[in-house]
């Protein structure tokens, strides 16, 4: 019994080793069908346990009973073979692939291909074809919900916006949380830069792109999210959130093989905020010109009349078609125009994505061959994201034992962003806030004064009904969509190279390196007259990226005795990151421009001011893979890596242990039990500062808080000393992780479960911590924080039905994560910059619990509310309110077939998550939301939150609300006090159950491959759509989108440009 084997292996291989001696012995090579020797194929003396595996060459030697005896050839991904030897001492054979097994081979955190039930870290994978099916143009997006512990979130609906991706919670308290992304064994920059315009702050300006949808979704051939510090460590500080690896297409030897698929896509806005059309602009019921708030009279009872105007002053003429505005005397009309304006701003967009390759090959050289062109619509008029793709991708066999693969990537991308988020000049600020009665239509044109004098090119807003100052307050949406232009050019090169040299069977040297490098230019435009800019701005920012990468690798193959194997990967390897911003700006014309100019252009300018930031950080490391495998029983991995980076003055090391035992090769299971593993992993991980945290430096112009420093403009141009005291004493960060898992298949492999519980800790996080004034500096960067996680993952998937024509499965999954900051040096720090609610690190708490003015409670934690049971301010300070964690995350996915017709479901989950929809609240105290038209007739005498009586029987615009006090009467004074601004504001009344389950992915497709024109392979068509439901209880927006971007700030909503939902129609050919 195998059992027994493992129990008393070695006394047996002692026992039997003079017989073995008098045995057949036979050997021989196996290669798959373009040639190539495949390494580590299992051959078995059919009926016994005895065996031996191919060398990295493909070779093997086995000792049998007789000439009789039969050898199986198996192999992961190939179709068994069996070859009876006779008289044959050589036998040499050739697999064939069997796609349906090709799932069983994955790809390892290094890049290799490995056996997938030879890892014992957690990982998780998607299959290529799931993302390109529904036709997604950014490829992390079509990820979302298939993966367990892995949240991908958006930032919005506009095109080429970055996404959010956080593997196990979050690690670290600097960066941005992003897990390192490998694409064919060499690290991708997946840069989501801000940058230095105001135009791109982290609360407003634009949303900017993720360089991760530079990928074309159409080039990936596997896709894997290793989760765990053991897997991560070998990549060295940067694997400390998780690593993504990503495996790209390769030629196949054979004719040319050309693939073409078109696919066009319609976006329409998701969600709505449920505006009202009831009350117009004014306050206390009365109407009343440029007021902020549509608190104002009742449309409906108006005359319905014209409005009566002056005609012998001061007016407005619209460059849309002459119509004149004059001062309204009388408000008489009852026209609204909520939809109209709506519908000047927001489209539904078209986009088309075209897709080409090519790929083929002899016995010695393969290529590949891709070109993807994207031209996308935004929701929002004018928004647009434009990309082309090339690809290239040359295998190339030398010699037998020498071997190159060479691939380069050329994207060129442009887009046109719209300004959103807590921005005067974001449009949905300005259209959200607009007062129902008010006419956005003619947003520009001249202002002519009472004296005749003519103001070209004034804006026209809801808070300057004429253009009649030069600063609009808020501007009109269609000034936004129309003359502002916030354009980003990138042009990115990435080429990988590698070479394989097999010096014998057991050694394989591997030297592979890289150079990703873009440029992002930049350029942000704002007539004179725009909100926040009223005298004119032009930005101009070049944003240059250049990094390289080598490693070099031996790879050592050892079958140490019979049935112990090792595999060990023994490198060095090396990074280097540079970055280099060129930023100017140019304000206040004194000549008006609509359109576009270059800042040398602009003579006419009071001021032009400039900017040049760098920075360079470089690493290198030595690191270490060995895998002991005893008879596919027993597996033990130990990986280290020894990292030097140039952040930081001592290099440091750290291990990781992997272990599994697969039970099924080790005990004579029940014949429906197919696969049984134990795994248990340890690791750690370090992670270093970014540049010059170790240093004092020097700036340009006045920086300090408590002095004028040395301002640029009456100095000269003088350097001062930053206000951050240097730190050479840094030390890394170090994440410990345990992980617990077992593997399970059943029934044929018809179902296979995962479960894994992890438990982390990050020791020692970098955080800025606040000086004495004495020092002379306010702050130091340090370490001084720690953090812990702890979760469950499961991985489920069931094939149902599994005929010739008939195939239905489902796969689930589910996870978990409690993160707790332990230690933050006594320190609250703020993530989200420049938000009313904060999301912070404060010990005791989650990270990025939400942080802000609160109701006011007693000792024993019970709200406080005024004599007439309004809750009161607690003025003490700001205090946690809510969390945007979730309790757990899952997915649904349902696959089913019948012939050629395909039909796949994704359902996905996020519950028990706060989301702070700060933008419904906020439209309160505007009187545009729709609750704030409620009318309500009072059954009682009543208190209103200024102090004033209602008596019973009146008919009051407001709401009856319950805070715990008590009913009490929501009317203006309320909302425009508590749902404000300044202090005394009740933020925490904004943070809601922010749980959401939508049903993320449909599609349907239909392939043709009989009855086709000679040279067309297969027809494939295909209906797919995106965010097509979603269940909530967050109003008007989608809880999946974040004012704050990509980072640790989430769950916020503050006017951030709305998601969308996506239709996709796809033709693909294949010839």
């Amino acid at each position: 019994m195998k059992s027994l084997q493992l129990i008393v292996g070695v006394a047996i291989m002692l026992f039997f080793s003079t017989a073995l001696l008098a045995q057949v012995s036979v050997k021989g090579v196996v290669k798959d069908d373009s040639g190539e020797p495949l390494i580590g194929v299992t051959i078995l003396e059919k009926g016994t346990s005895n065996g031996t595996v191919t060398d990295t060459d493909g070779n093997y030697s086995l000792s049998v009973g007789s000439k009789d005896a039969v050898l199986v050839f198996s192999y992961i991904g190939y179709t068994d073979q069996e070859v009876a030897i006779g008289n044959q001492s050589v036998i040499d054979v050739t697999l064939s692939e069997n796609v349906e097994e090709l799932s069983e081979v994955v790809i390892s955190a290094l890049g290799f291909k490995e056996k997938r039930d030879n890892i014992s870290s957690t990982y998780s994978r998607v299959e290529a074809d799931k993302v390109v099916l529904q036709g997604e143009n950014k490829l992390i997006d079509g990820l979302s919900g298939k993966m367990a512990g892995v949240r991908i979130s958006g930032t919005s609906g506009d095109p080429g916006a970055g996404s959010n991706i956080s593997v196990r919670g979050q690690s670290t308290l600097s960066g941005t949380g992003q897990p390192l992304i490998i694409v064919d064994g060499v690290p991708y920059n997946n840069d989501y830069l801000r940058g230095l315009s105001s135009e791109a702050a982290q609360d407003a300006g634009v949303n900017q792109q993720s360089r991760l949808n530079d990928i074309n979704p159409a080039d990936i051939a596997s896709f894997q999210v290793y989760k765990g510090a053991s897997a991560g460590a070998v990549y060295g500080s940067r694997g400390i959130n998780g690593v993504i690896v990503i495996t790209t297409k390769r030629g196949q030897k054979g004719k040319p093989k050309i693939t073409f698929s078109s696919s066009l896509s319609i976006d329409q806005i998701s969600r709505k905020h449920d505006l009202q059309t009831t009350f117009g602009q004014g306050i206390n019921g009365n109407w009343v010109n440029n007021s902020a708030t549509s608190w104002g009279d009742k449309i409906a009872d108006r005359s319905g009349a014209a409005d009566e105007v002056n005609t012998t002053g001061r007016h407005f003429v619209s460059y849309t078609d002459g119509t004149t505005y004059y001062p309204i005397t009388s408000k008489n009309s009852k026209e609204v125009y909520r939809d109209s304006n709506f519908d000047q701003v927001f489209q539904t967009a078209y986009s088309w994505n075209h897709k080409l390759s090519i790929n083929g090959g002899t016995d010695n050289t393969t290529y590949y061959f891709s070109l993807s062109n994207t031209a996308q619509e935004g929701i929002i008029v004018n928004a647009d994201y434009n990309k082309l793709d090339l690809t290239g991708a040359l295998t190339q066999k030398i010699t037998d034992k020498f071997t190159m693969d060479f691939k380069a990537n050329f994207i060129t991308s442009s887009s046109n962003r719209i300004q959103t988020g807590s921005n005067t000049g974001g449009v949905y600020l300005g259209l959200l806030r607009m007062a129902p009665d008010f006419d956005a239509t003619h947003y520009i044109g001249d202002y002519v004064d009472d004296a005749g004098v003519v103001t070209p090119s004034r804006q026209r807003s809801y808070r300057r009904s004429l253009g009649e100052s030069g600063n609009p307050t808020y501007n009109n949406p269609l000034w936004t969509v129309n003359e502002q232009l916030n354009t980003s050019d990138v042009n990115r090169f990435v080429g990988t190279t590698q070479f394989d040299y097999k010096i014998n069977g057991n050694v394989t040297l591997v030297a592979r390196g890289s150079v990703d490098m873009y440029n992002d230019s930049r350029l942000y435009f704002f007539p004179e007259y725009s909100a926040g800019s009223t005298g004119g701005e032009l930005e101009d920012e070049v944003i240059t990226s250049f990094d390289y990468s080598a490693d070099f690798i031996a790879r050592l193959n050892f079958n140490i005795i019979e049935g112990l194997t090792n595999n060990t990967n023994l490198g060095f390897g090396l990074i280097s990151n540079s970055r280099k911003n060129n930023y100017s700006q140019a304000i206040n014309f004194t000549e008006n421009f609509r359109g576009i100019y270059a800042p040398n252009q602009l003579t006419s300018i009071d001021n032009i001011n400039s900017e040049i930031t760098r920075y360079d950080q470089r690493s290198n490391r030595l690191f270490g893979t060995s895998t002991f495998d005893y008879k596919n029983m027993l597996l033990m991995t130990l990986s280290g890596a020894y990292e030097n980076v140039s952040t930081l003055k001592d290099p440091f090391f750290y291990p990781s242990l992997e272990l599994g035992w697969i039970a099924s090769e080790t005990f004579d299971l029940p014949q429906w039990i197919n696969f049984g593993k134990l795994r248990f992993t340890y690791g750690l991980v370090g992670h270093g500062p970014s540049p010059y945290r170790d240093q004092t430096v020097y700036e340009v112009g006045s920086f300090s808080s408590f002095s004028d420093g040395l301002d640029l403009v009456y100095f000269g141009g003088g350097y001062q000393l930053n206000e951050q005291l240097g730190n050479p004493d840094l030390k890394p960060e170090i994440k410990t992780e345990n992980e617990y898992g077992i593997d399970l298949r059943f029934l044929q492999n018809r179902i296979s479960f995962s479960f894994t519980y992890y438990s982390n800790k990050g020791k020692d996080l970098f955080l800025t911590l606040q000086l004495p004034t004495s020092v002379g500096f306010e702050t130091i960067f340090g370490n001084g924080a720690d953090m812990t996680n702890k979760g469950v993952e499961i991985e489920t998937g069931f094939r149902i039905l599994d005929k010739d024509d008939w195939k239905v499965g489902f796969d689930v999954n589910y996870s978990k994560n409690k993160n707790l900051v332990v230690k933050t040096n006594g320190s609250v720090i703020d993530f989200s910059i420049g938000s009313s609610v904060q999301t912070v690190a404060i010990e005791g708490y989650p990270l990025g619990v939400f942080y802000t003015q609160g109701i006011l409670r007693d000792e024993n934690g019970n709200k406080v509310f005024d004599a007439h049971g309004f809750p009161e301010t607690d003025l003490s300070g700001n205090q946690v309110v809510g969390d945007p964690n979730p309790d757990w995350k899952g997915g649904l996915g349902i696959n089913a077939s019948y012939k050629n017709l395909r039909l796949n479901l994704l359902f996905e989950t996020v519950q028990g998550n706060d989301f702070s929809q700060r933008t419904n609240f906020i439209l309160g105290n505007f009187g545009t939301i729709a609750y704030s038209a409620n009318e309500v007739t009072l059954t009682k005498d009543m208190y209103n939150y200024a102090g004033d009586l209602i008596p019973a029987g009146t008919t009051v615009r407001g709401n009856i609300h319950n805070f715990g006090g008590g009913d009490v009467l929501l009317d203006q004074s309320w909302y425009t006090t508590k749902q404000g601004f300044g202090d005394a504001v009740l933020n925490e009344l904004t943070i809601t159950d922010g749980s959401w389950t939508r049903l993320r992915e449909a599609s349907i497709s239909y392939t043709l491959r009989k009855g086709l024109p000679k040279g067309i392979d297969y027809v494939e068509l295909s209906a797919a759509g995106r965010n097509l439901i979603i269940w909530t209880g967050v109003e008007g927006v989608d809880p999946d989108i974040n004012q704050q971007g990509v980072g640790f700030s989430q769950g916020i909503d503050y006017f951030t440009n709305p998601g969308a939902r996506t239709f996709i129609f796809t033709l693909r050919l294949g010839l």
